[in-house]
């Protein structure tokens, strides 16, 4: 991943909405400015409209990819139901887009969600009491899944003898369809090749740009496609993203064990004695 990005967490205790009484919010503001690229940068090259449609893109994944896929249990932060519930709101500073910046996003949102600790609470006599750190030890939020990002960048490559392809096809990420590769020419029985696509998983910005087409997954430890997205760009054929979905499966559990192992040794380094 060549993004860097930075996530804050907060919630504060606010009335549930009227139409879902019984569950909390999670709000996802992204940060973007012209420090992150000039393609962000709506007096420069790109123009103000390509800049907008950028950021709206990639706040529409990120709705996508965290909330729209319930990776938060928004009813675990209900405290009254109709009256108090927990408003959490994910904040990410996108300040360099060098390539797979979505996927750095997704990442780094995820993680605090995982790190962060809202203060406990109690009822009583209808009314809600928070416990400062001092007082009570911080709750966790209670997370469904773990959603984990993967880009890849495609090139569709033609190659000029069967050892070119082989080596394309070893080099790649895509399998090599047994059948596929090469298309019948009726009018003179002869093969004809065609294009091979070759994937470069976390591509940088400039792979992404001279690439044919890319493709994001959002998918997690359990294999379940949370999104799947590909605007625009050359037509794959489906053995070719079911390879790179098979592909981006394990590199998302890759991805998993990471964050899982990381959580855990901070976990161990704030252990501290309750008396």
């Amino acid at each position: 991943m060549y993004g860097f990005v930075v996530a804050t967490v907060d919630a504060t205790l606010v009335p549930p909405r009227s139409d879902r009484p019984y569950e909390g919010m999670l709000n996802i503001t992204t940060d973007i400015t012209p420090m992150a690229g000039m393609e962000y940068d709506a007096f420069g090259v790109a123009g103000a409209t390509e800049s907008r449609e950028r950021e709206a893109l990639f706040d529409r994944l990120l709705e996508r990819a965290i909330r729209y896929t319930e990776a938060v249990d928004r009813e675990a932060l209900c405290v009254i139901a109709g009256k108090k519930v927990w408003s959490v709101n994910l904040t990410l500073h996108l300040l360099a887009d060098e390539g797979a910046a979505f996927d750095a996003a997704v990442l780094a949102g995820i993680v605090a969600l995982r790190h962060f600790r809202r203060p406990d609470v109690s009822i009583a006599d209808g009314e809600v009491i928070v416990y400062s750190p001092d007082e009570r030890v911080p709750v966790p939020l209670a997370c469904h899944h773990m959603p984990l990002c993967v880009t890849y960048a495609v090139f569709l490559l033609r190659p000029k003898t069967d050892e070119e392809r082989s080596l394309l096809h070893a080099q790649s990420r895509t399998a090599a369809p047994k059948d596929e590769g090469m298309d019948v020419d009726e009018s003179k029985d002869s093969l004809v090749p065609v294009d091979v696509p070759v994937a470069l998983l976390d591509p940088s910005l400039l792979e992404q740009t001279l690439a044919h087409t890319s493709i994001t997954f959002v998918i997690n430890a359990q294999r379940e496609v949370c999104v799947l997205d590909k605007a625009g760009g050359a037509p794959l054929p489906y053995q070719t993203i079911l390879a790179l979905l098979g592909d981006a499966a394990k590199r998302a559990a890759e991805l998993a064990k990471l964050v899982e192992k990381a959580l855990a040794d901070d976990a161990s380094h704030r252990i501290v004695s309750v008396q």
